[in-house]
C-alpha cells in the first residue's frame, strides 16, 4: 500500500527516491497487484516509464509465474495496445519482445501467447522463434493458419477436419496478405485434401481459378470436372483445352466419358473460327492479352476493380468476370451504368447489357442477340430451359452450310454435353394411375437427354 502511495510521488528533493523505491518495493512483491500497479503507472505516463516497461518485458515465468502471468494476460486483455507501441517505436525493445516470446513457458498458456504475438504483428522472426520450439497452438485454427500461411500444409493435414471448419476458421482469421499466402500455399502443395478444403470452405471467398490450377496439379481430374460446377463457359473451354494437351482424364466412368466426347469436339472447333483479322499496327499490344496478363492475380484485380481510373476498372472486370469472382448483380448493374471501357470488357466476354442503360451514347459492334455470346456467356450448369432457348435461336438462325451456323452447333453441343453432366436427374410430379400413391414423386435417369 505504502508503495502505491508513493509510485507517482513528486515531493520536492524526496520525489525521485520516493518513486525509486515504491517501483523496486513492487517488483519484489511479484504478486499480481504488483504487475497491474506497474503496467498501470506505464500507461498512465510515470516519470520512468520506459525504464519500467523494460523491466517488466524482461520479466522471467521461471522466476516469479504469478507476476509474469498477470503481466502477460493484463497486456493480452488491453490488445497488447501499450506494447506494440513501444516496441514500434524502439527496436531495442523489439529484441527485448523477441526475447520474451522465446523465453514463454512451453505450456497451452505460454503457447497461446506466442501465437497471438505472432497473428497481431506478424513478423517472421516471431515465426521463426515458434518454430524453433516447436510449439503448437493450443487453438487448432490458430495452428492450422500458422502453417498455412508459413507454407507448411502438413500443420494442418495432420488434423481432423471433415467438414473443413478448421480450414474454414483460419481462413476467417486471416487478413489480405496471409489469405495470399495460404492461396500460395494451397496452390504448390499439389494435395488434393487441402485443395477441397480451401474450395469448399472459402468458395465465395477466393480466386476460382487458383482451384482450377491447383487441380491441375493435383491431377484430380474427376474434382476438376466437378469444379466446373458455376463457372462461366468460357472458363470451361479453358479446362477442356488443358484436357486436349494434356490428356487427362478422370478416373469415374462417366466423367471420363463426357471428357473424351467435350475434347473430340474441341478440336473440331479451330477450323469453324472466322479468319484471322490483320496483326496490329507496330507498337501496340492488344488490350485484352495486356489485361489477362495484368491481372494475373486477384490482389490487384479487386483493388483495380474500385479505382478512378475507368480503364484499369475495366481490366479488373475482365479479370475478375473470366474467373467468375464477379457477382452476376455487379456485372448487369455495370452493363447498364458502367463507363464505355468497362461495358468494352462486358461486351467482349459476351455479358450483355440489359435495356434502360442511361446515356448510352456507344454502339457496338457486336449484335445484343449473337447467339454464340449467349453460349459463351452461360455459367454451368445452366437449365434446360435455357438450352431450349439456344436451340430455338439456332434453328432460326443461319442456314446449315453457313460455316459460323456450325460453330454455333459445335459450341452449343459441347455446352449440352458438360450441362448433362451436371443435370443428370429430373423430378416430375404427375397424375400417372400406375403410382401407389396420389402425390407420387417421379425420378428419372436424364442421361440420354439432348439438351
Amino acid at each position: 500500500m505504502q508503495a502505491e502511495k508513493h509510485l507517482f510521488a513528486t515531493t520536492p528533493l524526496l520525489g525521485a527516491f520516493l518513486r525509486k523505491r515504491a517501483v523496486e518495493r513492487l517488483f519484489s512483491g511479484n504478486s499480481r497487484e504488483a504487475a497491474l500497479e506497474l503496467a498501470g503507472a506505464v500507461e498512465g505516463g510515470h516519470p520512468e516509464a520506459d525504464a519500467i516497461f523494460r523491466r517488466l518485458l524482461l520479466l522471467q515465468h521461471a522466476d516469479g509465474p504469478v507476476m509474469h502471468g498477470a503481466l502477460w494476460n493484463y497486456w493480452k486483455s488491453r490488445r497488447f495496445e501499450e506494447l506494440l507501441k513501444r516496441t514500434h517505436a524502439s527496436e531495442t525493445l523489439l529484441q527485448d519482445l523477441l526475447r520474451a516470446i522465446e523465453a514463454m513457458p512451453e505450456t497451452d498458456w505460454g503457447n497461446g501467447m506466442a501465437f497471438t504475438l505472432w497473428s497481431l504483428l506478424d513478423r517472421d522472426d516471431i515465426a521463426e522463434k515458434i518454430e524453433a520450439k516447436g510449439r503448437h497452438a493450443p487453438a487448432l485454427e490458430m495452428d492450422a493458419l500458422f502453417g498455412l500461411a508459413r507454407g507448411n500444409p502438413e500443420r494442418y493435414l495432420v488434423l481432423e477436419d471433415p467438414d473443413h471448419s478448421i480450414f474454414e476458421k483460419a481462413w476467417l482469421a486471416a487478413f489480405g496478405a496471409r489469405r495470399q499466402r495460404i492461396s500460395t500455399t494451397v496452390l504448390k502443395s499439389q494435395n488434393p485434401r487441402l485443395v477441397a478444403a480451401y474450395d469448399h470452405a472459402v468458395r465465395e471467398g477466393h480466386d476460382p481459378q487458383l482451384v482450377i490450377e491447383a487441380l491441375k496439379l493435383c491431377g484430380d481430374h474427376d474434382a476438376l470436372l466437378d469444379r466446373l460446377h458455376g463457372l462461366p463457359f468460357t472458363s470451361a473451354l479453358e479446362v477442356v483445352d488443358y484436357w486436349e494437351e494434356s490428356g487427362g482424364r478422370p478416373k469415374n466412368p462417366s466423367g471420363k466419358a463426357v471428357v473424351e466426347a467435350a475434347v473430340a469436339l474441341y478440336r473440331e472447333l479451330p477450323g469453324l473460327l472466322p479468319e484471322s483479322r490483320p496483326s496490329r499496327p507496330p507498337g501496340t499490344r492488344d488490350i485484352f492479352s495486356f489485361w489477362k496478363e495484368r491481372y494475373r492475380t486477384c490482389e490487384l484485380q479487386e483493388q483495380d476493380l474500385s479505382s478512378p481510373d475507368p480503364f484499369r476498372r475495366a481490366g479488373a472486370l475482365f479479370a475478375g468476370a473470366q474467373r467468375g469472382s464477379v457477382p452476376r448483380s455487379r456485372l448487369q448493374e455495370i452493363a447498364r451504368n458502367g463507363t464505355w471501357p468497362e461495358k468494352l470488357a462486358l461486351h467482349y466476354l459476351v455479358v450483355v447489357p440489359e435495356g434502360g442503360s442511361r446515356q448510352e451514347h456507344v454502339s457496338w459492334l457486336r449484335l445484343q442477340n449473337n447467339i454464340v455470346a449467349d453460349i459463351l456467356a452461360t455459367r454451368l450448369p445452366g437449365s434446360p430451359e435455357e438450352s431450349s432457348m439456344l436451340m430455338d435461336r439456332l434453328h432460326t438462325g443461319a442456314g446449315p452450310a453457313d460455316r459460323s451456323a456450325e460453330l454455333q452447333r459445335k459450341l452449343l453441343q459441347l455446352l449440352g454435353l458438360l450441362e448433362g453432366y451436371f443435370l443428370r436427374g429430373l423430378i416430375t410430379v404427375d397424375g400417372s394411375d400406375d403410382a401407389a400413391e396420389k402425390t407420387a414423386v417421379e425420378a428419372e435417369d436424364m442421361t440420354d437427354m439432348e439438351w
